[in-house]
């Protein structure tokens, strides 16, 4: 199928698209790299940018979407419809007992663009990774993600001497991630969009996804073995704990490319926004799951995903002992722990003089926030605003985050005023005194 890349207005662009150029701001500043995949919280962020008023998406030749400003020639990769296709894979799986061989064969030849795309460079630095990243009960766009993160952490594995793989092991993992949580499909609704904390009943149905998986990959004969162990034991660790379908023998030893999977599932569904939870930075996944390494998870895989994104993506916020609120603004990809932040608002008289500044974390400053004065951290500042509160609410009120007896005045740039007062108010509900800069 033939692509060309095309100019499309903003209030035109359709979740699903993909973009054929980075997207910048009015510094020349990257906000999303080429080849993201628009989602509707992406979509909004880049509208609410007066500035943009188009970006460049790739379509199949005979698709040519409203709003269309100007065609030109480009080739990709990827296979068209990927993405559209298995989000109506999963939309049927519903109604099936078991995954037929032609689907399988139909996903192995779909899949080899993206392996041969993965495979021939090095991993990008995944610096917008959440951003492409954005769903609500679409498990098809999280098993997406999975299968990029995966095959990417094997790919970095490659290169770092950690693991070869031979071509089988790039399908079967690819594969596998694809179809890691496909017996999600079987789980109510009511119970996968639930916005709270799952009951105890409910959990114990939601633990059995992997049984209603592996029971529809299991007959399928041109399904590999280890691409079905992956479906079955994606929440199985090194050390034998988590959960595997009853019934299975226990691995004394889990696959390779089982590990990786479990990773990718994990550090995807903790930077992505659920119903149960907002989502969180790369930096701070990346604690997370460093506290199960050599224990749940395999360390020379988590060593690759490391070196692979960035643990302050572009445009993130990040909220700072003493109410300062960052936004990154630029990440190098030499040193992507240090990026440069601008401190766009104070939420105390303390901090208040800190705001317009700019820094590059890592600095020695003696009045800039350092590394372990970060508390939160968000990809807008209305899911910042949304911890916070959370935060406090599950704390001690305002003291679980600020030293007791902090005085409270709202400071901004001019910019994000609007912003700032709408979704920090509840801070300032004893205060009289909220200035702006």
């Amino acid at each position: 199928m033939a692509y060309i890349s095309v100019k499309v207005r903003t209030k035109d662009l359709k979740p699903g698209q993909i973009l054929a150029e980075d997207v910048r701001d009015t510094h020349g500043r990257v906000l999303v790299f080429q080849g993201a995949v628009l989602t509707p919280n992406l979509i909004v962020g880049l509208r609410i940018r007066e500035y943009i008023d188009s970006v460049k998406i790739f379509i199949p030749v005979e698709e040519a979407p409203k709003g269309l400003v100007k065609p030109e020639q480009a080739g990709i990769s990827i296979p068209g419809g990927i993405q559209p296709k298995l989000g109506r894979f999963f939309r049927n799986a519903r109604k099936m007992h078991e995954i037929k061989p032609e689907t399988i064969k139909e996903l192995s030849e779909d899949v080899k663009p993206i392996i041969e795309e993965i495979f021939e460079t090095r991993p990008a630095i995944m610096d917008s990774l959440q951003l492409i990243s954005s769903h609500d009960d679409h498990t098809h766009d999280h098993s997406w993600m999975v299968m990029l993160l995966s095959l990417s952490i094997l790919r970095m594995a490659e290169l770092k001497n950690v693991f070869h793989p031979g071509k089988q092991d790039k399908v079967d993992i690819a594969l596998g991630a694809l179809l890691h949580d496909v017996g999600k499909t079987k789980v109510p609704l009511e119970i996968l969009n639930k916005p709270g904390k799952l009951d105890p009943d409910e959990w114990k149905i939601m633990k059995k996804h992997p049984d209603y998986g592996y029971a529809m990959v299991r007959s399928t004969e041109n399904l590999m073995p280890v691409a079905k162990a992956i479906v079955a034991h994606h929440h199985r660790f090194i050390d034998g704990t988590g959960y595997s379908p009853e019934g299975l023998p226990v691995l004394e030893k889990l696959p390779t490319l089982v590990r990786i999977v479990t990773i990718a599932d994990i550090y995807e569904a903790i930077v992505s926004d659920r119903p149960y939870h907002v989502a969180a930075l790369p930096y701070h996944a990346i604690k997370i799951i460093d506290q199960g390494a050599g224990t749940k998870f395999d360390e020379r895989f988590i060593g690759c995903l490391r070196e692979m994104v960035a643990p302050f993506p572009t445009g993130s916020f990040l909220f700072f002992r003493k109410g300062v609120i960052g936004k990154v603004e630029a990440v190098d990809a030499l040193e992507k722990e240090l990026p440069f932040i601008e401190i766009i608002a104070s939420l105390t008289k303390e901090t208040e003089d800190l705001v317009g500044r700019e820094f590059r974390l890592g600095e020695s400053l003696n009045d800039m926030p350092k590394e372990e004065d970060i508390v939160l951290g968000a990809y807008s500042p209305v899911n910042l605003a949304t911890k916070i509160k959370s935060a406090m609410g599950i704390g001690s009120g305002s003291d679980v985050l600020f030293e007791p007896g902090t005085e409270f005045a709202l400071t901004s740039l001019p910019e994000w005023e609007r912003i700032m007062k709408e979704h920090f108010d509840f801070l300032f509900e004893s205060e009289s005194e909220e200035r702006v800069r």
